[in-house]
């Protein structure tokens, strides 16, 4: 049953690994997304450049994409009330052109490609500026219609790009190109901003003196310096009056960026303090009791803001790290050569095992005899002439058993010396067959070690930020527990799960329980039961952060005609946000496929848990059992990775029977066909990834299955939904064994059933919707 029921909808739809179903925005979301787009808009519509009406607005409007009718409506308003309808028709001609090309045109601004809006925007805008300009040819406002079109085409670009970053799920990385469009997007959105003022205050440098001393917190000095250096230039193109105390903050910033390892409220504090001096200092003038409404403002938000919140906020970027993250990032580079090398050096190979194999030139069977029988005879010139020659190595070449050679004075030696020279052919043959296995061999080696490197390259990058404060604080809790020589690091990946590294001096005897309690109370944060290393007088300890979702496995195995079974099945935990379940099936029955399925799970288990992908297994395990000196040594290989932190699932799958995820009453079911592992050289496997949620189940089962063991998991999972993943599989396997008549095959099923934690505070939400994809 290959059909997934949606719970909104209530349509089925076909399953194709090519397919992604995306869930439709429900209603209040649609409404607070319109509402955001209006309400920013109308604010950007309040935006001067030098003295001119911003074109902002018409960036806002081109990067809200569907939602730009609710921009239009925010900028009308907000040109009807001030009564600026005249004096802002390019930008509201834009927004209009705008909404019309996202109505009219669904797919124009779909996924939000940076190049298509960027180009579309500067059309429009300059085309309408064009057209306002032939009426008013006063120069600067020709100048700055152009001007503002292009820059708004430029931060349409800007921001459509990160937003596109940001979509992904990775973070920004806070350098380069990145490094330009977010400072970009500050600028224009600090000058907007300051166009507006609310009694004395300015929303503008309210933002920039919120934002300097995070700078400063997140990367001191220089961070500090930049930012008031880029709230300078944001004031400056609002308004010049305003830019000469704006200057002054970067001082501040500097200042500031000393004090940030005291907390929140000192650096803010310091700030404050820095900036009233040099305000001061610089006289008094009409901004400066406004400005200093500013810098207090500014400074009570950023002390205001919850640290959770501020993590999350910064968690999204990647900026340029400490001593430690420059360490991981140098290791990981290094990796990555090496890998680049290794992969030139096997397209290298490849290219001369190429040409040597072109100009490799096989001698027939002719060719070998001719030689031997005629090289040293008298009479070969007189052979030569008669034709006697030519006549015998046709005849050799036409595959003639036993050719007649007339007038030919060694025609005995013909029947042996023939006989000879095939089986030099043959032992030549089988050689260069022997010499090409061995190069294609060499070449997936080195492919596979390329892989190695890069999978390594790729677990140090996973630390994408250490925390220095949680990592501090991890520290003195384990001193206070008279641990010596600790060392501590708190730091998050790439699925924003945080993970607690602590090594100590001396063995780990107290209670793990009590442990973690205390951790957490010192961290604020829900963590696993510890991991324990010893390596001599070094003790590791790895605490998880508490994953969103939870994993139950469960497995059921049944021998078939033979004693043993062999099937195998494994679980692996790395890490509490990564769990795997492995089923392998060795060809054949017995001890001799029990022998290959154990083989290849476990040494894919060594694999994973020292942080080798999925996909390197399955090439390491294929070549293993490639070299085997044993006919038919091959297995099949079913693995199974969740990332509970991210709620999806990854299965890679050679030769495997099908597998079934069940959800809602309906089933997907997951086709494989690729070849065992050990059968080719290379053979890439099926690859498959699907987003999970709160009471999915999926069943993982070998060749010996029956074929309707999809109806019967699905009715399982419908007699009782709260039940374990093992009495699922027991049952599963129990009903699949009592039914099966003559069954000679090995039989195994493993369960493998979700929970969502955060379901089980809030009520099951609606509209979960199956994004499935493969290769």
């Amino acid at each position: 049953m290959n059909i997934l029921k949606d719970r909104t909808s209530r349509k089925s739809t076909a399953f194709s690994r090519y397919e992604e179903h995306l869930p439709p925005v429900r209603a209040r979301e649609y409404i607070v997304r319109c509402l955001l787009a209006a309400a920013a808009c109308f604010i950007c519509t309040f935006g001067r450049m030098v003295g001119f009406p911003s074109y902002m607005n018409v960036a806002v409007c081109a990067v809200c994409e569907s939602f730009s009718p609710a921009a239009l409506l925010g900028a009308a308003v907000c040109c009807a009330i001030r009564g600026t309808l005249a004096g802002q028709a390019v930008q509201l001609g834009s927004m209009l052109a705008i909404t019309a090309l996202n109505v009219f045109f669904p797919n124009y601004s779909k996924d939000g490609d940076p190049i298509r809006l960027s180009l579309s925007t500067a059309a429009v805008t300059l085309l309408l500026s064009c057209i306002v300009s032939a009426a008013d040819m006063t120069s600067f406002n020709v100048s700055m219609r152009m001007i503002s079109s292009l820059l708004c085409a430029c931060i349409v670009y800007a921001a459509a790009f990160i937003a596109d970053q940001l979509r992904t799920g990775a973070a920004v990385k806070v350098r380069g190109l990145n490094a330009v469009y977010l400072s970009m997007i500050y600028i224009v959105s600090v000058a907007t901003l300051c166009s507006i003022s609310i009694g004395p205050f300015n929303p503008g440098r309210v933002l920039a003196c919120a934002a300097i001393p995070a700078a400063a917190k997140k990367r001191r000095a220089a961070g500090g310096a930049v930012m008031g250096a880029l709230s300078s230039v944001a004031v400056m193109m609002c308004s010049s009056a305003l830019a000469g105390n704006t200057m002054l903050l970067a001082a501040a910033g500097l200042i500031c960026s000393a004090f940030c390892d005291l907390g929140r409220v000192v650096p803010a504090i310091a700030f404050m303090l820095s900036a009233a001096a040099a305000l001061a200092t610089s006289g008094l003038n009409s901004d400066t009791f406004n400005m200093l409404a500013d810098i207090i403002a500014g400074a009570a938000i950023f002390t205001a803001i919850p640290y959770n919140l501020f993590s999350k906020l910064m968690s999204k970027f990647l900026f340029l790290g400490s001593a430690a993250d420059n360490a991981g990032q140098t290791a990981s580079s290094r990796l990555t050569f090496a890998a680049m090398t290794i992969t030139d050096i096997r397209k290298r190979l490849a290219l001369i095992s190429d040409t040597v194999e072109a100009r490799a030139e096989d001698p027939d069977l002719a060719d070998r005899v001719m030689p031997e029988l005629c090289g040293d005879c008298r009479l070969y010139d007189e052979c030569r002439k008669n034709g006697c020659a030519k006549n015998l190595t046709r005849q050799i070449r036409d595959g003639i058993e036993t050719p007649v050679a007339v007038g030919c004075i060694r025609a005995a030696e013909l029947p042996q010396l023939i006989s000879l020279c095939r089986e030099r052919q043959l032992a030549d043959r089988a050689e260069a067959v022997r010499l090409k296995e061995l190069r294609l061999l060499l070449r997936e080696q080195l492919g596979t070690m390329s892989d190695l490197l890069n999978d390594l390259s790729f677990r140090l990058s996973r630390r994408r930020e250490i925390d220095v404060k949680l990592s501090a604080a991890a520290k003195a809790y384990f001193e206070r527990l008279d641990f010596n020589g600790v060392r501590a690091c708190v730091y998050t990946d790439e699925s924003l799960g945080r993970h607690v590294e602590v090594y100590l001096s001396g063995s780990f005897e107290q209670q793990a329980l009590s442990v973690t309690a205390g951790l957490c109370r010192a961290l604020e944060l829900d963590l696993e039961l510890p991991g324990v290393t010893a390596a001599g007088s070094i003790t590791k300890l790895e605490f998880d952060e508490t994953a969103p979702f939870t994993a139950q496995f469960g497995s059921y195995s049944a021998a078939g005609s033979s004693l043993c079974s062999g099937d195998a099945v494994e679980t692996l935990g790395c890490s509490a946000g990564e769990k795997y379940l492995l089923i392998s099936d060795g060809m054949g029955s017995g001890k001799r496929a029990q022998l290959d399925s154990k083989i290849s799970l476990q040494l894919a288990c060594r694999l994973l848990r020292s942080g080798v992908s999925m996909s390197t297994a399955q090439r390491l395990i294929n070549s293993v059992l490639g070299v085997k000196d044993w006919e038919e040594s091959f297995a099949t290989l079913d693995l199974l990775r969740l990332d509970l932190f991210a709620g999806r699932a990854e299965f890679l799958r050679s030769g495997a029977a099908p597998a079934y995820l069940i959800r809602d009453g309906g089933a997907v079911k997951i086709e494989c066909d690729s070849f065992p592992a050990g059968i080719l050289i290379s053979a890439d496997p099926d690859v498959y990834s699907c987003k999970l949620f709160d009471g999915d189940v999926i069943i993982m089962v070998t060749d010996g299955a029956p074929e309707n063991i999809c109806e019967r998991a699905v009715g399982l999972c419908a007699e009782d939904p709260d039940g374990e993943a093992e009495q699922l599989a027991f049952r599963l396997g129990s009903s699949c064994t009592q039914t099966a008549e003559g069954r000679h095959d090995d039989l195994t099923i493993a369960a493998v059933k979700i929970s969502d934690r955060r379901m089980k505070k809030n009520s099951l939400s609606p509209g979960k919707t199956e994004v499935l994809s493969g290769r």
